[in-house]
């Protein structure tokens, strides 16, 4: 299960052509919009739900919404967009320009697109061409939005995901408290549910346990911590990870990724240093 960092705030768009790029169950802090304009044979699957369709679409996926994407078909190429966004970017315009209401928590939505729509939609998102300013990239999405919503009829939206499902919670939970102790029956008593019930129900529908998902955190966060925070000293993240200090924190960074946390830091450095010409 890949898990994205809960620092990303901004909007990013994303184009792929190639094979799937969302086989693999994920789940991030942003809200995600994937944009697929082709009708090629998809099948996506979303808080433990499988959803299949052949016609071009869009799905709308909520913060630590668990999913997957992948592609029936042995296409070489197929074209997607992917737009990861937060509150930051919704809170940017009035309801005009962006429809909020579209923006529900728990619930995901799914546009059936005709080709006629689809290929509109193309025409605003070949408007980026890397060279946009964040204010401009967002004026794109909202524009994208806006024809999203204005001309697929409400018949061909349908809601993906449970608004009941639990775990959607939990997962945001242990994402915005992972720095504290953290533990299955501390966790099941908060969502008034058995432990054995929780350990089942996580396993089941991220494919990790409830302490495996508590150091896939802590472990992002220290690459985060590491690459960005250059003034933080390896001890120092090391609490801000949720280890008691530098010894614990030791083992478990050179265990996950092969390298002690000042080689990390180190490598970092040669990949963006510039090469001689």
């Amino acid at each position: 299960m890949g898990f994205l960092s809960v620092e990303g705030v901004n909007l990013r768009i994303d184009h792929f052509n190639k094979p799937s790029i969302m086989h693999n169950t994920h789940v991030h802090s942003q809200y995600e919009l994937y944009f697929c304009p082709e009708d090629i044979s998809q099948t996506s699957v979303i808080n433990g739900v499988e959803y299949t369709y052949k016609y071009p679409c869009a799905i709308l996926s909520t913060p630590y919404t668990v999913h997957s994407m992948s592609c029936h078909e042995n296409a070489e190429k197929y074209e997607r967009y992917v737009f990861y966004f937060g509150a930051r970017t919704i809170d940017s315009f009035d309801d005009y320009h962006l429809p909020k209401s579209f923006f529900g928590r728990n619930t995901g939505l799914l546009f059936r697109l005709s080709n006629d729509e689809a290929n509109t939609l193309v025409e605003i998102v070949r408007m980026l061409n890397g060279k946009q300013t964040l204010a401009e990239k967002e004026l794109i999405f909202a524009l994208f939005m806006n024809k999203l919503v204005g001309t697929c009829p409400d018949e061909r939206i349908e809601k993906v995901g449970t608004p009941s499902f639990y775990i959607q919670d939990v997962l945001q939970y242990i994402s915005e408290n992972f720095a504290g102790e953290l533990n299955s029956e501390d966790i099941s008593k908060r969502f008034a549910v058995s432990r054995s019930k929780l350990d089942r129900d996580f396993k089941k529908f991220t494919g990790i346990t409830v302490h495996g998902y508590v150091e896939m955190c802590r472990l992002n966060q220290a690459k985060y911590l590491l690459e960005f925070k250059k003034e933080m000293s390896v001890g120092d993240i090391a609490v801000r990870c949720g280890f008691e200090n530098e010894n614990y924190f030791f083992p478990f960074f050179k265990k996950s990724t092969g390298m002690t946390p000042a080689e990390y830091r180190k490598s970092l450095k040669k990949e963006t240093r510039p090469r001689k010409r």
